[in-house]
């Protein structure tokens, strides 16, 4: 195992739990589903999508990333990025390209059939970050090495936007509750959970909205962002259909992209 697989799995254990911790602590709506069984199943599926996807897509990953470093390849090549600010601008750069990626999975029918099982959660909470299907993030990983190819980005710089990426996630799908005025301030610069609690909620004024991950810059300048400042604009969450205890079902789970738009 080497160190940027370590750093990752680090950062998102330690912020798991340390979320987990504040949720018990201090939630924003109440759980219908036993805690255990969603830190259970949520990771479990986490677990499983790691096993299955490291083979196919790590490999390719840093194939792309020697390929472009040794032929001088990519966009921070031309420019002449080093340093910090090819850190800084590789993170910027994915995380416009996650939201473009998180916009698609949305509006092309194909792939909503995979990121439906990520949306098909009743509740929201850090176990969710860990909720997607291993045929999203399967061709996520070959769009992402097509990325890399055109940015041409340091290891170090790929590593550093997967950890604020996952950290961002569990973050913003975290049953905080913090104050909407305080998530106000912080939703000026990154999202916040009650920015994306209005993501997945079936509200007419938050459904297809809010698609950032990092940054809520994009969704402002995309005109895709809604400031979800009534709770009652949060609720509830998921899908119309399915619903119910197969939400919450493996098999269920990984048969979505067979069941239809």
């Amino acid at each position: 195992m080497d160190l940027p697989y370590w750093l990752r799995s680090a950062s998102y254990f330690g912020m798991f739990f340390v979320l987990l911790g504040l949720e018990w602590l201090a939630p924003f709506a109440r759980s219908e589903q036993p805690k255990s069984f969603r830190i259970f199943f949520h990771l479990g599926i986490s677990v499983g999508n790691s096993i299955v996807l490291n083979p196919l897509l790590t490999w390719p990953i840093y194939a792309v990333l020697a390929y472009t470093r040794q032929h001088g390849l990519g966009v921070t090549h031309w420019l002449g990025l080093g340093g910090g600010w090819e850190l800084l601008a590789t993170v910027v750069f994915f995380d416009c390209w996650d939201y473009g990626m998180h916009l698609a999975n949305h509006k092309i029918g194909f792939l909503w059939r995979f990121h439906k099982a990520h949306h098909s959660d009743m509740e929201v909470d850090v176990t969710t970050a860990s909720r997607f299907h291993f045929g999203e993030l399967f061709i996520s990983g070959w769009v992402k090495c097509l990325m890399i190819l055109i940015w041409g980005p340091s290891l170090w710089g790929l590593v550093l936007f997967e950890v604020f990426l996952t950290g961002a996630s569990q973050f913003h799908h975290s049953n905080l509750n913090i104050p909407l005025e305080i998530q106000d301030w912080i939703e000026k610069v990154v999202v916040t959970p009650r920015m994306h609690r209005c993501h997945h909620a079936l509200h007419s004024n938050c459904f297809n909205t809010n698609f950032s991950s990092i940054l809520s810059v994009w969704d402002r300048l995309a005109q895709t962002y809604h400031w979800g400042r009534q709770t009652g604009e949060l609720a509830p969450i998921g899908l119309f259909k399915p619903r119910g205890p197969e939400t919450m079902q493996l098999k269920p789970f990984l048969l979505t992209p067979l069941r239809g738009r």
